[in-house]
């Protein structure tokens, strides 16, 4: 029987916590989180409750594509936009339930990675993990690219490259500093994103026009609703959905998880498919046809309520919540590589090295460089593919190590919606991410090592890490 928590306090507690998780942490790693052993979760902090756990995934889930994707969706499939949404949404359940189950019986940190390395041996478990990382600094580059997209509503004539790469640089240096900044940021990122999607729909949802829903095929060019237009909307609604796996949850936990878990997960999944479906449906019930003529079609709308002060009210919000995501995403990525290093032996335990602040400096300086040369090589719209074919990965890995594990029905739906996604990439995204596995997969080559070494590098890493305690005890 588990000892009693404690019960002190909790609703502050649950509230503080609730506002200090940002949309960089995502509900794979919140599933992951609250399966751990009873005795490691008793061993930290108090448990949540599950009212609790259900704010958290809502708040990881929706994030900044509905409001900047809504138009490019419209675009590719018309008023079957809907239909992409309740299927990319049906998609994530299924996907969420597999990663469920892995955890269950890997519990360590980690998540995909750590269930293909157990599952398939170091190289898959090293490719994956990478990938990880590389779908951290993917989202660095989008979520930055997200930003100077919205800001080119107000601001048409911005130089967004210079501006981009100036960011990362500074973000980059005040990550060698520490995370203390990102407590605070979360705080108003997070209430600044729940307020946007509240006033939203409903200062606006009276504006909707029956007559903008067409559900039959459009005639004109513009608007295909071919397969291959339905199955991009569909491949980007995995964007609005798949949140940030990438990112370790350090003290998210759930009473008894293994009953409470499944049920928690479910009104999460229709809670933020219910979000996406009216706010999607508001924007095509108001614009109509000239859905994809505006950046951030949300502003347009909202500036109908409001008048003109709408649009730079609406888009500065936006650009606040996701400057928030870029922050706490710049923070927490090189903790994965320096996770690599340090507790995986995938990587050199060099990237792993902390300074005086508790830094891995070597790490940051890695995951900047690397994300700004994704961020200038493509739009928005590009690097949000490309962000979901990192996920890709992580899902079909995930889905095969289910089926190896004898959990065949949920395994085989996780792989079957994988390659489903996999057909929605354009040949550009396939292009990098291929390009992105086959460079690892020659990398691996000079990082392999024997369990000789790999004794060596496990006794390194007991005096790195007995370094690092020191350290923070001083």
């Amino acid at each position: 029987m588990p000892k009693k928590l404690y019960e002190n306090h909790v609703s502050l507690f649950a509230l503080s916590n609730f506002f200090d998780l940002s949309s960089a942490v995502s509900f794979f790693d919140i599933i992951r989180v609250t399966l751990r052993k009873e005795d490691e979760i008793m061993a930290e902090k108090k448990l949540l409750s599950p009212s609790v756990i259900y704010l958290l995934g809502i708040n990881s889930i929706i994030g900044s594509g509905i409001f900047l994707l809504s138009g490019k969706i419209y675009r590719d499939a018309g008023t079957w936009s809907l239909l992409a949404i309740l299927l990319a949404g049906l998609s994530i359940f299924v996907i969420a339930f597999s990663y469920a189950n892995m955890s269950k019986l890997y519990p360590e940190n980690g998540g995909a990675f750590i269930y293909a390395k157990a599952v398939f041996g170091r190289f898959v478990g090293f490719i994956v993990g990478m990938v990880t990382w590389l779908l951290g600094t993917v989202t660095m580059a989008t979520e930055v690219s997200a930003l100077l997209t919205a800001i080119k509503m107000i601001s048409p004539n911005i130089n967004t490259r210079m501006i981009g790469v100036v960011l990362l640089v500074i973000l980059g240096i005040i990550s060698c500093f520490g995370s203390a900044i990102i407590s605070v940021l979360d705080n108003v990122t997070s209430l600044i994103k729940v307020l946007i999607v509240v006033v939203f729909i409903v200062t606006t949802i009276w504006l909707v026009k029956l007559a903008n829903f067409n559900f039959a095929p459009l005639a004109t060019s513009s608007f295909p609703t071919t397969l291959t237009g339905f199955l991009s909307a569909y491949g980007t609604v995995f964007f609005f959905f798949t949140g940030f796996s990438f990112l370790p949850v350090n003290a998210e936990k759930m009473k008894n998880p293994a009953k409470n878990l499944p049920k928690i997960m479910s009104f999460v999944m229709v809670t933020c498919i219910a979000i996406y479906l009216i706010i999607q449906g508001i924007t095509i019930g108001v614009l109509g046809h000239h859905l994809p003529d505006t950046i951030v079609p949300a502003a347009t709308i909202f500036s109908e309520v409001v008048g003109a002060i709408g649009i730079p009210l609406f888009v500065i919000s936006v650009c606040w919540s996701i400057f928030g995501v870029i922050v706490a995403t710049t923070f927490n990525t090189p903790t994965i590589l320096s996770s690599l290093a340090l507790d995986h032996e995938d990587v050199p335990l060099l990237v792993a090295r902390k300074n005086r602040f508790g830094s891995p400096v070597l790490a940051v300086i890695l995951t900047i460089v690397v994300g700004i040369c994704l961020f200038l090589t493509g739009n928005y719209v590009f690097l949000s593919g490309l962000t979901v074919f990192m996920s890709f990965v992580q899902y079909l890995s995930t889905g095969l190590a289910n089926i190896k594990a004898k959990y065949r029905w949920i395994g085989s739906g996780t792989v079957l919606f994988s390659l489903i996604l996999l057909a929605s990439f354009t040949p550009r995204v396939l292009l990098f991410g291929v390009s992105f596995i086959v460079i690892l997969s020659v990398i691996y080559l000079f990082v392999k090592v024997d369990d000789a070494h790999l004794e060596k590098i496990k006794q390194q890493k007991k005096l790195l890490k007995e370094r690092h305690a020191n350290h923070g005890k001083n």
